[in-house]
């Protein structure tokens, strides 16, 4: 075996598999947050449409109580690998293992059986992305009355009238802020559809890795 070889074949493998446990970086700007009273930061993104998400921001925000912590909320529209003949099925699927994890991890009920269209909920999250204060206070809310309270069409104004007892005042929708989001969550190199966390350089599909997500940080020193 020529020296190529060995070096394609043995060493580069393993030292991408040694790489990726260097942790030293990760534990290092968790200290030095600690020292300038900072706290860490989990952003997760997620779908209004998804019914994945709603389980999982509601799960998570729970989860998080208590620790050193900040859930940090992005709305995206736009994901997952662009004309995937599985989507409709995916979207299927979601709403069946939502319920599961619902029943199961919140004690909560599903009332929604029909999937959502993106596009029936994009103004929400372009409504999140222009929020001057913090948007979290809105968000938890809306989620329930999509996917919790029944299987009825979106209503714009009921959404309006709970974003005005939340936030105060009209919103202020920010489309660009939207695809901000989308192309930062793009740029993770990894996160390719909600809900996703991400803390630091890690991330985690937010629906099945919830215990994961608190476990890294208790990693961290912010449990």
């Amino acid at each position: 075996m020529s020296l190529r070889d060995r070096i394609e074949r043995r060493w580069v493998p393993r030292a991408v598999v040694t790489l990726s446990q260097v942790d030293w970086p990760a534990r290092m700007s968790a200290r030095v947050r600690r020292a300038a009273g900072r706290r860490e930061r989990v952003e997760l993104f997620f779908a209004f449409d998804d019914a994945s998400s709603a389980v999982a921001v509601l799960d998570l925000a729970t989860r998080l109580g208590g620790r050193e912590a900040e859930l940090v909320l992005t709305p995206v529209v736009r994901r997952g690998l662009r004309d995937d003949p599985a989507a409709a099925a995916k979207r299927r699927y979601a709403i069946a293992d939502a319920r599961r994890l619902a029943r199961s991890r919140l004690g909560l009920e599903l009332g929604r059986d029909t999937p959502l269209q993106a596009d029936d909920t994009a103004f929400l999250a372009e409504w999140v992305a222009g929020a001057r204060t913090n948007p979290n206070r809105f968000i938890a809310p809306a989620l329930r009355r999509l996917w919790l309270l029944d299987d009825a069409p979106v209503d714009r104004a009921a959404f309006e009238q709970l974003w005005r007892e939340a936030m105060g005042g009209a919103p202020d929708p920010n489309p660009e802020g939207v695809r901000a989001a989308e192309a930062r969550m793009t740029r993770r190199n990894g996160p390719y559809d909600t809900p996703a966390a991400v803390i630091g350089r890690r991330w985690w599909f937010a629906q099945d890795r919830p215990q994961q997500i608190v476990e890294r940080l208790d990693e961290l020193g912010w449990g």
